[in-house]
């Protein structure tokens, strides 16, 4: 999920430019806690700085987007993972130097134009026209003035101009994207001989000597990290929602805003799903094989047999664990062939095959929900509880704040938890990288551990689901450990290396005899080893059946062909090493392409325009003077 992500980000930062769901991504609350920056600028752009509290706002927002397209589960890892913090300053970046070209070039917004576009935005609209009334409402739901609103609709609309202009001049042509269906769509079907370092493992020796020596060479390597012990101060968010009141009004007013939204239920059928899988590049045979699969799967259900059952037994989907149960779906959340079938089910009905890109479906529909608005009396008690929740993390910064002032004038940590009625905690020794217990995985706090010094009061540091403080009591520092203690360790790893080498050694003996040859299957008779065939795949496809993916370059890049049958390389993956040799290759469907051509286009153009912008944005940034403030990349 996070490789696709990290793949995808430059066209949603391209959509977000664009407006698709900026609107969505500009209304997202930030909670109430905001605390001065300790920056007044992260950077400056061509002269204009880029405040600490735009930067905040703008990451922030940035991780309730990433939140909402990962379904809830972005944890910090994630958020480490994917830079979330560098992101967001890029974007801002972008936004800028966007805004200052669009200036530059005489481009504007009216205010007929704001206005206008923001009376066709849907969320601002009952019965189908804008309603001022809802407008503010809305607005202050999201702690957001007009005025702010509309500078930044507006600087998106400014924005929106440029693009336009810049993808206007963008096309492609027919052979172009004929040249490129021809090279993703040729399906090839290679030999491969494995070489499995562990295959190795056996002959690899190594002598007390070799350990001694390697302890001896990398002891520093072998340090152990700096640990640190901390006590903290949490600020539980629900500790201080307790203690929050709600007011009739305030529920009443936060349901009339999202009664037609958020509390509105469309008609949603919950459903058991059997999937038997099609691989890309899979034949018509193999296809077909697959599909008389799914037809008896699927005569064992109507005949009666437990579908929950059948579905554990054959379903290729990961709801097999749950017997296929994949819970409610809202009409259009699915793929068109399966919300089409879904949706025309009787309560206990299973239905035909369904055919899609993934493979063969059978749904089996467990129950209907009815298109309807939930009530306030139903609820309310979810109104009040995420009220509460938002003020209780609005108190927990308040409070924390106060206390990091007291402390730091000399009050006792532990006077300080006692007065919220809350405990001081201390925690066992850990190292930078590892999960503090009881607060979880949070680098913020890491780092302020391991920034600090003996006895001084963090900053406030903000977690999921509570503020800190921490003083750090004591440090270890790193220290070599006995060689007893890590012998077995490093034998292993230099058995390990060393299979390896032997493996490298006699693959590269076998491919001089394979260049010669050309014959890889001869090649492993007369060496004892096993030569495979991956079956079909099309050379764009992100893996290879049968091997999966390579370290030195993805499957479609490997240059083999009937004119081209021998690589000149071997190839690794993790502690194997392959041998590959071209047995066949069919062309691309020309049919399927006058069918898709249309579409194909389509998809081209619309890669096409993501790339040109993403030039258009490097340029500037080459002609720009882009500062980027120290402090913030230490704090990052």
């Amino acid at each position: 999920m996070l490789d696709f992500l990290r793949k995808r980000r430059r066209s949603w930062v391209i959509v977000l430019f664009l407006g698709a769901i900026v609107f969505v991504f500009l209304l997202w609350g930030v909670g109430g806690d905001w605390r001065q920056p300790q920056l007044a600028s992260v950077a400056e752009v061509n002269g204009e700085d880029i405040s600490a509290q735009e930067f905040k706002l703008h990451y922030v927002r940035l991780i309730e987007f990433y939140r909402d397209l990962m379904r809830g589960a972005l944890t910090e890892q994630a958020i480490k993972a994917l830079n979330l913090k560098k992101v967001a300053l890029e974007e801002l970046i972008h936004r800028r130097l966007l805004l200052q070209e669009a200036h530059r070039l005489g481009l504007g917004v009216s205010d007929e134009e704001l206005t206008g576009a923001i009376a066709r935005l849907p969320e601002f609209q009952m019965a189908g026209r804008f309603s001022r009334e809802r407008y503010l409402q809305l607005l202050r739901s999201r702690n957001l003035a007009p005025a702010q609103f509309e500078m930044e609709e507006k600087s998106r609309l400014t924005i929106k101009k440029l693009l336009d202009i810049v993808q206007d001049s963008v096309h492609v042509t027919e052979a172009e994207v004929r040249d490129r269906y021809r090279w993703e769509q040729e399906r090839i079907n290679l030999y491969f001989l494995r070489l499995s370092a562990k295959e190795f493992i056996s002959r690899a020796e190594v002598s007390a000597e070799e350990i001694e020596g390697y302890y001896e060479k990398n002891r520093e390597a072998l340090k152990g990290p700096l640990r640190v012990q901390v006590e903290y101060l949490s600020y539980p968010f629900a500790h201080f929602a307790s203690r929050v009141q709600v007011s009739q009004k305030e529920i009443e007013e936060l349901y009339k805003i999202h009664r037609e939204t958020r509390f509105h239920q469309p008609r949603a059928v919950r459903l058991r799903h059997i999937l038997l899988r099609i691989p890309a590049g899979t034949d018509i045979q193999q296809r077909e094989a697959a599909r008389l699969r799914a037809e008896r799967v699927l005569q064992e259900a109507r005949a009666g047999k437990d579908f929950a059952q059948l579905a554990r037994d054959h379903s290729e989907d990961p709801s097999a664990a749950q017997g296929g149960d994949v819970g409610f779906f809202n009409q259009g959340q699915m793929l068109p062939p399966l919300d089409k079938a879904a949706f025309g089910l009787r309560k206990g009905e299973i239905s035909s095959l369904v055919e899609t890109s993934l493979g063969y479906h059978i749904l089996k529909l467990e129950e209907t929900r009815q298109e309807r608005t939930r009530g306030l009396p139903e609820v309310a008690p979810e109104i009040t509880r995420q009220l509460r929740e938002e003020r209780g993390r609005v108190e927990a910064g308040k409070a924390a704040d106060q206390d990091r002032g007291k402390a730091i004038s000399g009050t006792d940590l532990s006077r300080l938890a006692g007065e919220w009625g809350l405990g001081l905690v201390l925690s066992p020794f850990f190292a930078l990288s590892e999960v503090v217990q009881g607060v979880g995985p949070l680098e913020e706090f890491n780092k302020a551990a391991f920034s600090l010094p003996l006895g001084e009061i963090s900053p406030v540091i903000e977690g999921p689901r509570a503020y800190y403080l921490l003083r750090v009591k004591q440090r270890r520092e790193p220290s070599v450990p006995g060689l007893d203690s890590v012998r077995s360790s490093l034998e292993k790893a230099l058995r390990e290396k060393k299979a390896i080498e032997l493996a490298t050694q006699k693959a590269n003996i076998l491919l001089k005899e394979l260049v010669k040859e050309k014959d890889l299957k001869g090649l492993g008779r007369r060496h004892g080893l096993k030569v495979e065939e991956t079956g079909w795949f099309l050379r764009n496809a992100s893996q290879i059946p049968r091997v999966g993916i390579l370290q030195e370059i993805r499957p479609g890049g490997i240059p083999l062909s009937s004119w081209q049958p021998i690589p000149d390389q071997i190839f690794t993956q993790k502690d194997a090493l392959y041998l590959f040799a071209f047995k066949d290759g069919q062309g691309a469907d020309k049919a399927r392409f006058e069918k898709e051509q249309g579409r194909l286009m389509e998809q081209a153009l619309s890669e096409k325009r993501e790339k040109t912008v993403q030039r258009f944005l490097d340029s500037l940034k080459v002609r720009a003077r882009i500062q980027i403030r120290p402090e913030f990349l230490e704090e990052s």
